[in-house]
């Protein structure tokens, strides 16, 4: 079951929350709506689940156009932030409830229980109520009581952000394998950039009510098209200039020879560079800066240099560097931006 989202837009009063967002999930993959608090990504999910009415636009699972079905019959499972299980009910009766609901013969209830249990590691905690259960095993009720409904969709809401950061890599790669091996459409709320990364096949970077990037994680990481997608996923240093002869011209006036295109002649261009692409070198640098800060962080240390134009750039290395120290440096690969969404 494929989804199509095609000029979804939605209002509240005078804020505009979505603004003519497209967005395609192919059938059988997670996409991932990665973005802030307030870009729309939440209201985005509400829209497909039937929570909330579009403005304008089509919403479509396979051939069905379903923007205005209610959300009872758009055959979807859901799970959100709060995991929204029922405190007096056991951890069979709340996967249970929605089957009841839909009036299913008890021995069918009684088995896609037993599936959706066993499919995320609770049997033999069917009695036990939510109050008993950590908060990872709370989500996997969650999950759970979604999948028993067979559903065409699965729509989470940031399912992960009350758990503790260990338990939650713990819990995304849970995720990730039960929708491989279910093979179901699903479509996934995070403002968490390592979530989306790890489990998504698609991701859209949202900002502002708008879709600024679709691609694929690596493409999200490694060629983002917007100064807003390379500063929002992942470290990054962002050196701004006009290209000059083939170089990359600083407000300073230094000038930085890349290999490789930057550009038009006098266009101004950001470009992006990773803190591990960005090494240290003790000769044929291509620019030089002074170091400002450095952190160790395990397998690496991180440091901060300042260019002479006062710019700054971030890279990864080894060996201790003194605060104060000039160093060399050289860009193993880069990104050229054109598109500048205010992110400098």
């Amino acid at each position: 079951m494929d989804i199509r989202i095609e000029g979804v837009s939605k209002s509240f009063g005078p804020t505009v929350a979505l603004e003519s967002v497209d967005l395609r999930v192919p059938s059988g993959q997670l996409a991932t709506l990665l973005g802030s608090s307030g870009c729309g990504k939440t209201t985005l999910l509400r829209i497909i689940a039937g929570f909330e009415q579009a403005d304008g636009g089509s919403i479509r699972f396979g051939e069905r156009d379903i923007a205005r079905v209610p959300v009872w019959k758009r055959n979807i499972g859901f799970v959100f932030q709060s995991y929204a299980l029922w405190p007096h009910m056991t951890v069979e009766e709340n996967v249970a409830y929605g089957l009841r609901l839909r009036k299913q013969p008890k021995d069918e209830i009684r088995d896609k229980v037993a599936k959706g249990l066993a499919m995320v590691g609770l049997t033999g905690r069917e009695q036990r109520r939510p109050g008993q259960l950590s908060g990872g095993q709370q989500q996997r009720v969650a999950l759970a009581r979604a999948l028993a409904l067979e559903p065409d969709v699965l729509l989470m809401d940031e399912p992960l952000s009350n758990l503790d950061a260990k338990l939650r890599v713990e819990m995304r790669r849970e995720i990730r394998r039960i929708q491989q091996e279910t093979g179901i459409t699903a479509i996934y709320v995070t403002h968490d950039q390592d979530e989306a990364l790890e489990i998504s096949d698609v991701v859209a970077v949202m900002n502002g009510g708008n879709v600024e990037q679709i691609g694929t994680p690596e493409q999200i990481y490694d060629e983002p098209r917007t100064t807003f997608v390379a500063s929002f996923v992942g470290s990054v240093s962002l050196l701004q200039g006009r290209v000059s002869a083939g170089a990359l011209q600083l407000g300073s006036g230094d000038k930085i020879a890349f290999d490789g295109p930057l550009g038009a002649e006098g266009q101004d261009v950001h470009v992006a560079i990773r803190p591990e692409d960005l090494l240290l070198v003790e000769s044929d640098a291509q620019f030089t800066g002074k170091v400002l800060h450095s952190s160790f962080q395990g397998s690496s240390r991180e440091s901060v240099a300042e260019l002479p134009g006062g710019q700054h750039v971030t890279f990864e290395h080894r060996r201790p560097l003194a605060t104060g120290s000039t160093v060399g440096l050289t860009a193993e690969r880069f990104t050229v931006i054109v598109k500048d969404t205010g992110v400098a």
